[in-house]
């Protein structure tokens, strides 16, 4: 096994001297509007002033930038897959990551190997060292991700880079980039304390990612959060392709999908049905979109069909055992929960389903437990452990539970609740209800160890 200290090493200064938070005391310190407003313009400013600084690297590679309540990270590894199929080379960056921060830092379907990212980091920290003596403000942990993505970016052979916002849009550090493509996947109830509290402050937030004359591509369909989407779009002279309008989609009796998207039918395209299946249309439409702008030759419907069944998602829908059958699932929001219950259903009707269920606090959790009652047949609450991000107790998801059927026990950590839920070899093991949780839980199936192995020896891995 190779000798991993230097990543270490480096990730640990990036995270210890960035983090300012590590208790996650802002979650339990309400703002005024007032208050957040200021938070978000002062966390965009400083991020384009630093940005600026070094030369403006996330201009370098021409982007699509994703926005959206659920989806935008599918979204996102989708576009990259279907870029590739193009014949493009490709970066792509999600958030959060599940178990490596070069989850982030993907080209061409590579994790950034260790010790590139070692070197990465010495780059970022020497601009930032002389930033600072210079009298330039201190970035925040987020801020400076960006930062180091761009700063990837610009410095890596890619002709295109796809790009998942973080919270919101209009105030994300990723949003100083000057996307050739929008797209908003959707908007719903999520982190309605910091975007909310209507559904058109979280689309107006949404919205923000839309750029001068770019085109936007959207699955939003509330009318509310629809009608402050259009709003923008039309004060941006940006041209909007909405689901319902421009675009739709059609399943046949065999369950193919069809995928009318506005420049170009993508007919019986074998990708399931589900959630992946929605998110697998609103991607083809974005190349579809994107292609009629940039004069690219169409891809046929097999090409699509070819670069979206190479497409495997870390942490979403994603089955790691057998026997019993485990599936990851990060469901955080009351949307997502729907989503994933609507698409295991038709398969796991009438079989037990143990559900390990932990959250982070500022997440409706009482709405995801109702919503996987009359399913699940025994709960396990535990809590994922993140630094500057409190989770709920396994005794408070007790309370949030309230009154049920199914069997309810508690486990102090994702570890016992794993051996807990294995020793029930007949049912459906889900563990879900947060991202952090999944990539816990990830760790026992998938050791990081062996996927920093594999990121430095350059293997494909077929989960990003």
């Amino acid at each position: 096994m190779p000798d991993f200290t230097a990543y270490h090493a480096a990730y640990a200064w990036l995270f210890e001297t960035l983090v300012t938070d590590p208790q996650g005391g802002r979650f339990l310190a309400p703002k005024t509007a007032a208050e957040q407003k200021a938070h978000f313009q002062a966390q965009i400013g400083r991020t384009a002033d630093f940005l600026a600084y070094v030369g403006h690297p996330e201009r370098v590679v021409p982007a699509v930038h994703v926005a959206g309540t659920s989806g935008k990270g599918s979204v996102t590894v989708m576009m990259a897959h279907l870029l590739r199929a193009a014949g493009w080379q490709v970066g792509h960056h999600t958030s959060p990551y599940l178990q490596l921060p070069l989850e982030k830092l993907v080209a061409n379907g590579r994790l950034l190997p260790p010790s590139d990212f070692v070197a990465l980091v010495e780059t970022f920290r020497a601009h930032y060292t002389a930033w600072l003596a210079q009298g330039g403000d201190s970035l925040r942990y987020g801020e400076a991700w960006a930062a180091v993505v761009f700063l990837w970016l610009a410095r890596s052979p890619l002709d295109w880079a796809v790009v998942e916002t973080s919270l919101g849009g209009r105030f994300d550090p990723t949003n100083v980039l000057p996307a050739k493509l929008a797209i908003i996947t959707n908007v719903d109830w999520d982190h309605e304390q910091v975007l909310g509290p209507t559904l058109a402050d979280i689309a107006w937030h949404k919205a923000g990612i839309i750029k001068p004359n770019q085109p936007v591509v959207t699955a939003v369909t509330h009318p509310e959060a629809l009608a402050v989407v259009r709003r923008e779009a039309a004060a941006r002279h940006a041209p909007l392709y909405a689901m319902g309008e421009q675009w739709h989609t059609t399943f046949s009796a065999e369950g193919l999908l069809t995928v009318h998207a506005p420049f170009h039918t993508y007919a019986d395209l074998a990708v399931g049905r589900g959630y992946q299946a929605h998110n697998a249309a609103v991607a083809v439409v974005a190349l579809d979109v994107l292609g009629q702008a940039q004069g690219w030759p169409p891809l046929t419907a097999a090409q699509v069909e070819q670069a979206l069944a190479a497409v495997r998602f870390a942490g979403r829908l994603e089955q790691v055992q057998d026997a019993p059958p485990v599936m990851l699932d990060g469901a955080h929001n009351p949307h997502k929960m729907a989503a994933l219950i609507a698409t295991i259903s038709p398969t796991y009707a009438g079989r037990p389903i143990t559900a390990v269920v932990g959250a982070i606090r500022g997440k409706n959790s009482a709405a995801m437990l109702a919503a996987l009652k009359p399913i699940v047949t025994r709960f396990i609450l535990t809590q994922p452990h993140v630094p500057g991000k409190p989770a709920f107790t396994p005794q408070e998801l007790v309370a949030l539970l309230g009154e049920t059927g199914a069997a309810v026990e508690t486990a102090a950590n994702t570890a016992e609740a794993i051996a807990l839920a294995l020793a029930q070899p007949t049912d459906l093991v889900l563990i879900t209800g947060s991202l952090y949780l999944v990539g816990e839980a990830r760790a026992y199936w998938y050791p990081t160890l062996n996927l920093l192995a594999q990121a430095e020896a350059g293997v494909h891995e077929p989960l990003y």
